[in-house]
């Protein structure tokens, strides 16, 4: 079975409000049950933000920035198999992948980090 969920924003007005690009980390399941953890790191107005990503069967973060800096994931349990995405555009429609991961079912870290020009 494959599943795919991406969080949605909490106002329509955020997209209203803000000129940063929608950041998103997304994670595809192959498989029934499945526990992860990590962090990303994301650059917004020039400032470096952490966030700690810690779930259990759901499987999409969004943020409002300028890129993501940093995204590190690792299953912790479940019999489940996982592949990493990390998304950057201006809106949904136009968001495009900058990382696509290997499709992992150990508990091998899947570490993502920009390549600054």
């Amino acid at each position: 079975m494959l599943f795919c969920y991406l969080c949605g924003f909490n106002t329509e007005n955020s997209f209203a409000q803000s000129k940063n690009n929608l950041l998103a980390v997304v994670v595809m399941v192959q498989g029934k049950n499945i526990s992860l953890k990590g962090y990303c790191i994301y650059v917004k107005d020039g400032k470096e933000i952490r966030e700690e990503l810690t779930t259990d069967n759901t499987w999409g973060w969004n943020f409002r920035g300028d890129y993501i800096k940093e995204v590190e994931m690792q299953k912790i349990s479940g019999d489940a198999a996982f592949q990493l995405y990390i998304m950057e555009g201006k809106d949904a429609a136009t968001g495009k992948p900058v990382f696509e991961s290997e499709l992992v079912n150990s508990g091998k870290q899947v570490f993502y980090k920009k390549k600054m020009k």
